[in-house]
């Protein structure tokens, strides 16, 4: 019976784990440049929690624990969606808008940007964007024109190209808040790619799916109490089991 227990409570982890995944997911919806998570069971375990497992390369370092599951970023591309701001910024293809943080170098694919009191291009939480000698870029004139391949154009005189970095392994990226991404990999911290075109005036809209994600919502929610009522009811037969033994004794 113990064991019984042991599985069907970590089922219920599971779809709780689930759970607080798609919640997420649908938060951003609107959110620019978010990649959703998706759940999947590890290697070498028992059954499959998620009806397309990805391939064992698709693993991420993130969020792993003792449950037989763990998370996944699908860094598939996001429509452009336009925006007619001169300092919105979207990626097609593969790439990362290299910014600079308190905690370091950081990655991003949301190019809502804007620019400080100082006319340095900043995100939306006023983090610098970095140039192609890694340093910030200042803008001070009215006309800006960045093109496909990131050169940045003020009055029409070059002042920089935007740090446009690909990583050779996507999913050992970790997510750490504002649309930030931090290379877990310490042979793999990116390098400068060209394979990423910019679309300036547009931003690239979240990947998650609104509708799939609200009907996997309902499923897992279905699949959560039914591990709920398997749990009462084992609780409700070991405790019956206990007074019967009382009783006898």
């Amino acid at each position: 019976m113990s064991a019984e227990i042991g599985s069907t409570v970590a089922g219920a982890l599971t779809q709780e784990m689930r759970l607080d995944v798609l919640a997420n997911n649908i938060a951003n919806v609107n959110t620019a440049g978010f990649k959703e998570d998706r759940v999947f069971q590890l290697p070498q375990t028992s059954e499959s929690v998620w009806k397309n497992t990805p391939a064992q390369q698709n693993i991420s370092l993130d969020n792993l624990s003792s449950l037989p599951v763990s998370t996944f970023t699908n860094f598939d591309q996001g429509s452009l969606k336009e925006t007619g701001n001169t300092l919105d910024m979207a990626l097609d293809g593969d790439g990362f808008f290299a910014v600079q943080t308190p905690g370091g170098v950081r990655y991003t694919r949301r190019g809502s940007f804007a620019l400080s009191q100082n006319g340095v291009l900043v995100t939306q939480e006023g983090y610098p964007v970095l140039g192609k000698n890694r340093g910030e870029i200042q803008i001070n004139g009215r006309n800006v024109v960045v093109d496909s391949s990131g050169a940045v154009f003020v009055d029409n005189a070059s002042v920089d190209s935007l740090d446009i970095v690909g990583f050779s392994n996507k999913n050992t990226l970790m997510k750490v808040g504002d649309s930030l991404y931090s290379p877990q990999d310490p042979n793999d911290q990116g390098t400068p790619t060209t394979t990423a075109q910019v679309h300036q005036g547009f931003i690239e809209s979240s990947n998650v799916d609104s509708i799939k994600a609200m009907t996997e919502m309902i499923d897992v929610l279905r699949g959560y109490e039914s591990y709920q009522k398997v749990i009462q009811s084992m609780n409700e037969t070991t405790s019956k089991t206990v007074n019967d033994v009382g009783k006898m004794s």
